[in-house]
């Protein structure tokens, strides 16, 4: 029985020659064999749905099973329970493992049940390296597919397996190794990845998932435990991403970035996260958020605004939306594509594994009803006059009605009796996106409209938002008014 450290991180399947020829690599000697492996699991994935992977591997001329437990994982971490031995064939042998271990994690009932469930098969290049602190690692090139039936879907991913020493050592490796080449850290393993793809669960866009926090706890602690969940939904959406088409992906890195940085503004006076990642970060989201309007504009506002033009004028404009569209697209997968992206989360989950990074004041509580009482005020002081305010101050009101949005489901938790008031603001925040999607629908139609030939469409479009935005203004200026009326639950 032993435990296994492992950082595992995604790489584009472009990149793979690239990545053999960092110079660091090129100082050792690799070793390279084919693998098959065999999971198996019963019909309804009760190994899976308890966190346990069983398979049977191919090496050379003989064949090891393997069983591990799921273990502690993040930013592409993990520490699990694996045990191993040898088989005479392609089938688990519960026998050569020890029964008071393996009790305790597949039930008997379940052993009779099993079945090949997928199989994972790829090219392993591995070289044995040792880092300046003295560590030793093994780091492993996997490419190939994993498989169930009919489906199946590409494998390329790095893993450092910490042979001796510190886990630090893994990250430190990863960041000089990611200055050069795009890796991501990536929290799925084969294993769940296959189950995944067994059940016929397709891949898809992550959305946010928010920690539960404890009111007694410090907090940067908590900002911990936010910045750990806000790194996670933007590493799991930075493959489809740069490998998809479905604009839900860039949607979601997007958001997940906005979390991130405004989590580290309601936290920094506190906790100090590190500066220079995040702002170039920042960078990222601002690419992203320019193809995302482009998205908004061309998928959604368009087709529901043009039912009544000319079939030559909706050509024209549609062929124009598009290119802008791909565009920003092109100019977004570039910067996503930049290897510091991925240096700069390794970094983060560095800085995150370090004592510095949950200090143990201030206290929680305080920070969270100074931070939303403050946030509170800036969106009321804001909301003074909506019906009359400049499309700027529109413009900053959303801003920091988006703000307060986040730091609510983070913190909002916390409070008692908090439901109300973020329903209320949650609904808002919606007619202010809405108002603010027609405003940017407005000015992108302008720079379609460059040469004057969409000059009676651009007009008419212009028109349909403008009486748009008006329609909401009522709309918003009520839900203001009762939202002013709310008592926040931390008072």
């Amino acid at each position: 029985m032993s435990s296994e450290t492992e950082l595992k991180l995604w790489l584009h399947p472009g990149d793979i020659e690239a990545f053999r020829a960092l110079p660091r690599l090129a100082r050792a000697r690799p070793h390279a064999e084919r693998l098959r492996t065999i999971y198996f699991d019963t019909p309804d994935f009760k190994l899976a749905s308890h966190g346990i992977a069983l398979r049977v591997r191919r090496v050379g001329g003989r064949w090891v099973q393997t069983l591990k437990t799921e273990g502690e994982k993040g930013g592409g971490l993990s520490h699990r329970l694996e045990l191993e031995t040898a088989v005479a064939g392609p089938q688990p042998d519960f026998s050569r493992l020890p029964a008071e271990t393996v009790d305790g994690l597949v039930r008997k009932k379940w052993r009779a049940r099993l079945v090949p469930a997928y199989e994972t098969r790829f090219l392993r290049t591995a070289w044995n390296l040792r880092t300046p602190d003295g560590s030793r690692v093994e780091l492993a090139l996997d490419s190939g597919e994993i498989v169930s039936g009919k489906r199946s879907e590409p494998l390329c991913e790095v893993e450092l397996e910490l042979k001796a020493g510190k886990a630090e050592a893994l990250y430190a490796l990863a960041q000089t190794l990611a200055q050069q080449i795009l890796l991501v850290p990536f929290d799925a393993s084969k294993a769940e990845r296959g189950a995944r793809l067994a059940a016929g669960m397709p891949n898809k866009p992550a959305g946010a998932a928010l920690p539960r926090l404890d009111r007694h706890m410090p907090a940067c602690a908590a900002f911990a435990e936010i910045l750990r969940a806000c790194l996670a939904q933007l590493q799991a959406n930075l493959p489809g991403l740069l490998l998809d088409e479905d604009p839900e992906y860039l949607h979601q890195a997007r958001v997940a970035l906005r979390r991130l940085r405004s989590a580290a503004s309601l936290f920094k006076q506190a906790c100090a996260p590190p500066a220079d990642e995040l702002a170039r970060l920042a960078e990222l989201a601002r690419a992203l958020g320019e193809a995302r309007d482009w998205d908004v504009f061309a998928l959604e506002t368009l087709p529901a605004l043009s039912a009544d033009l000319t079939a030559e004028t909706k050509r024209l404009l549609w062929r124009r939306a598009q290119a802008a569209r791909r565009k920003a697209r092109l100019t977004a997968l570039a910067a996503a594509r930049r290897a510091p992206s991925g240096a700069d989360l390794i970094a983060l989950h560095r800085w995150l594994g370090r004592p510095e990074a949950s200090p143990g004041k201030p206290a929680l509580m305080k920070l969270a009803t100074g931070r939303l009482a403050r946030l509170h005020a800036a969106v009321l002081a804001a909301a003074e006059g909506f019906a009359e305010q400049t499309p700027a101050q529109r413009h900053a009101l959303r801003i920091r009605v988006k703000r307060m949005r986040y730091a609510l489901d983070y913190l909002g938790a916390l409070f008692g009796g908090h439901s109300k008031f973020a329903a209320c603001f949650a609904a808002l925040q919606d007619e202010l996106g809405a108002f603010g999607d027609a405003a940017t629908a407005r000015d992108l139609l302008a720079r379609l409209n460059r040469d004057g030939r969409l000059d009676a469409a651009a007009a008419r479009l212009a028109g349909a938002l403008e009486a748009r935005m008006r329609d909401r203004v009522a709309e918003i200026g009520g839900t203001l008014e009762k939202f002013s009326r709310l008592a926040p639950p931390w008072r």
